[in-house]
């Protein structure tokens, strides 16, 4: 949930959806995602059909300001089963 400045390096965390969850009608938009283990909405990036992401099949990425929050924000998505399959590191 921290700003991340322009300057500043970016990491992403990837994620499949799981089964039955579809965002092709927002592809490359930055969508507000509720997190019920958090109780709070983040935003997520959702790939393009023809983005490299989506052919190593990621369907979204969380933008985090480092590798801490990256693994705090694995942790809470592990938490949230019926919308997220599995999650990876990417360094963007």
């Amino acid at each position: 949930m921290k700003k991340i400045a322009d300057d500043e390096p970016l990491s992403a965390v990837n994620v499949k959806f799981a089964e039955g969850i579809d965002y092709k009608d927002v592809e490359g938009e930055i969508i507000q995602i509720y997190l019920n283990s958090r109780k709070t909405s983040v935003p997520m990036i959702v790939t393009t059909s023809d983005s490299e992401a989506k052919k190593h099949g990621q369907d979204g990425l969380f933008a985090v300001c480092n590798h801490k929050c990256g693994e705090k924000m694995k942790a809470e998505l592990a938490k949230e089963i019926n919308t997220f399959k599995n999650f990876s590191d990417a360094d963007l």
